[in-house]
């Protein structure tokens, strides 16, 4: 059934984005792709490109502009959020409608972009443990200054294959333990989504 997912509205334009996604043969998909995903500039093509692509794909330029905004658009948003390839695959598939095949090949290249992004498995770090305190800086009779209190959080790292840990210490004051919990809530709340959605 075709609808809405947490990292994505499927509105009637992705829709229509979609649509023509799946009219397009799977060899020029594949090949359109690492042009869109490797992209840093909002100009994917030049004109010249442009133009090639409506004769080749048999679009006009509306239609070209919408299909490659929406694969854009698509690659940003799966990007955001931490899935199986699995699951993105069939999530593009039931819920946005996409063509097996079509959906085979985003995943294939989203997963080569997602490695490239997060670095290989043998260089990330384990989260071991935490330890906090808070310190509150005297107050200084000379400067004015009134007692500030201040969070100095550990966080203690690992890397299983090399068996070395390592120490990440932030000093934190009210507004920075505020912005850090409200983006841990916002991490929470979208787990908690992706955890019910798999009931």
């Amino acid at each position: 059934m075709v609808s809405n997912l947490p990292w994505i509205t499927l509105n009637q334009r992705l829709q229509q984005g979609i649509s023509l996604i799946n009219n397009i043969n799977n060899k020029r998909f594949e090949l359109l792709l690492p042009h869109i995903l490797n992209s840093e500039s909002a100009d994917i093509f030049s004109d010249e490109e442009l133009k090639k692509l409506q004769e080749t794909l048999k679009l006009n330029e509306m239609e070209l502009q919408l299909m490659l905004q929406s694969i854009s658009y698509l690659f940003k948003h799966s990007n955001k959020v931490i899935l199986k390839p699995t699951d993105l695959q069939m999530q593009l598939i039931q819920h946005l409608g996409i063509d097996e095949t079509k959906a085979e090949i985003f995943v294939k290249h989203w997963s080569n972009e997602v490695k490239k992004d997060m670095g290989g498995l043998e260089n990330r770090y384990n989260f071991s443990n935490i330890a906090w305190q808070v310190n509150v800086q005297t107050a200084c009779d000379i400067s004015n200054q009134q007692a500030i209190p201040n969070a100095r959080i550990q966080l203690n790292l690992s890397k299983a294959n090399e068996g070395t840990d390592e120490k990440v210490i932030m000093e934190m004051g009210e507004e920075d333990l505020h912005q850090l919990y409200n983006t841990l809530e916002v991490i929470q709340l979208k787990l908690d989504n992706m955890l019910k959605q798999k009931k």
